[in-house]
């Protein structure tokens, strides 16, 4: 099967957002939903409208921001990556545009790689220098009970035209020694978040955030600063509802990313 779906938003004059282009396939469906009071940005769902992605599956999907545009991006439910009858990895590739002054807030539920599949995520982000960010992406090996499948994410954001992060993961048992305790070792669930704030352009990066690291047998959880006013939020635990409660410990992890961001109004836009 492929796929593709695609969002435009962009800035009205009195610092809302409008979604002018808001199409996709199954599944990779977008539907607009309301916000909880919190932000004016636009919302938006992901929602499945088919199984999988299934070994074979290439889906696409694009996001542009436009300038002072605000856009937090949810999805209704886990994806399940499935195996397909023949050994073939099913791939999705994101690419996503933050113009100046535009604020993307990104949470989707957890990627689940059921026992057999092969999966490939690609995210390729372009941001300006005083555009926001937060990206938060979820990995669970299997589901309960059942043994890992295998799992490829890539993320390259690059800020200002220079590149600032460029991480990738693969895990599970077609990527040998990855289970072992030098990569996940007994933990099922991972989660990575990054937040670009150009308000902390200067401060310091041990102030950047107040996660405190935790490692113990519910979970792990580490901060990387990177090269610029961003940082990475790195999570690892047994399973789905200790990774929740790992995460949900820190408060800087739920607050409502775009709620701190003041929307700028673009004049001329309707």
């Amino acid at each position: 099967m492929k796929a593709t779906a695609r969002l435009v938003a962009e800035a009205r004059s009195d610092g809302t957002t409008r979604l002018a282009t808001l199409a996709g396939q199954a599944p990779l469906l977008l539907r607009q939903t309301m916000g909880d009071g919190t932000t004016d940005a636009a919302q938006v769902h992901l929602v499945a409208g088919a199984a999988g992605p299934i070994g074979g599956d290439e889906l696409h999907l694009g996001v542009h921001l436009g300038p002072g545009a605000r856009v937090r991006i949810r999805s209704v439910a886990a994806s399940l990556a499935l195996p397909a009858t023949q050994p073939c990895e099913s791939t999705l590739d994101i690419r996503i545009r933050i113009e100046s002054g535009a604020a993307l807030d990104w949470s989707a539920q957890p990627l689940i790689a059921a026992r057999g599949a092969r999966h490939r995520t690609t995210v390729s982000i372009e941001m300006t220098d005083d555009a926001h960010l937060i990206w938060q992406e979820q990995t669970l090996l299997g589901r309960h009970g059942e043994e890992p499948g295998s799992v490829v994410t890539r993320l390259r954001v690059r800020r200002g035209g220079r590149p600032l992060l460029d991480h990738t993961l693969a895990v599970g048992p077609a990527h040998p020694g990855s289970l072992g305790p030098a990569v996940v070792g007994a933990d099922r669930a991972g989660s990575t978040t990054v937040i670009v704030d150009p308000a902390w352009t200067r401060v310091p990066p041990a102030k950047r955030l107040t996660i405190e690291p935790r490692d113990d047998d519910h979970g792990a959880l580490a901060v990387f600063p990177l090269g610029g006013p961003a940082a990475v939020i790195s999570a690892l635990a047994p399973d789905a509802l200790s990774l929740q409660r790992l995460l949900s410990r820190n408060a800087a992890l739920r607050l409502p990313a775009l709620a701190a961001y003041p929307a700028q109004a673009v004049a001329g836009s309707g």
